[in-house]
């Protein structure tokens, strides 16, 4: 029924333990997981420090990416890892849309309005997940 799973994650907010759940479903699935992360797109004229703190958030990102990957190649789970500029709700639907995804999840994140993000995947289901902490 569901063949791609689709995770949009935000470096830094997400923890790897709060991810238990989604590989467990796309264990159970037995469906590929794309991992997203997505970034503002790049202005034209940065200075030096926002160029630095571009860098290090891109490569924040991959970091992640890959420990998810690591984690879902332990547990013999398909995964696809993707780093993407724009907005982040426009990039979400766009991955869903081209890459043919059954299943949208996320967490609460600040970057996403939850009823705007539907609209946009059509009829794709969107599964909120809840974050661990305080």
């Amino acid at each position: 029924m569901f063949r791609r799973l689709l995770c949009y994650v935000e470096a830094g907010e997400t923890g790897l333990d709060e991810l238990e759940g989604l590989l467990d479903l796309a264990s159970q699935l037995r469906c590929r997981v794309i991992v997203l992360a997505v970034i503002a797109p790049e202005g034209k004229k940065l200075t030096k420090k926002e160029t630095q703190a571009r860098e290090t958030l891109e490569d924040r990102s991959w970091k992640f990416l890959y420990e998810i990957e690591d984690i879902a190649f332990e547990r013999e789970i398909k995964i696809s890892l993707m780093l993407e500029e724009g907005d982040v709700e426009d990039t979400i639907a766009a991955v869903v849309k081209s890459y043919n995804v059954d299943l949208c999840s996320t967490f609460s994140y600040k970057s996403i309005h939850a009823g705007s993000l539907l609209a946009k995947l059509s009829t794709v289901p969107l599964l909120f997940f809840n974050k661990e902490g305080p």
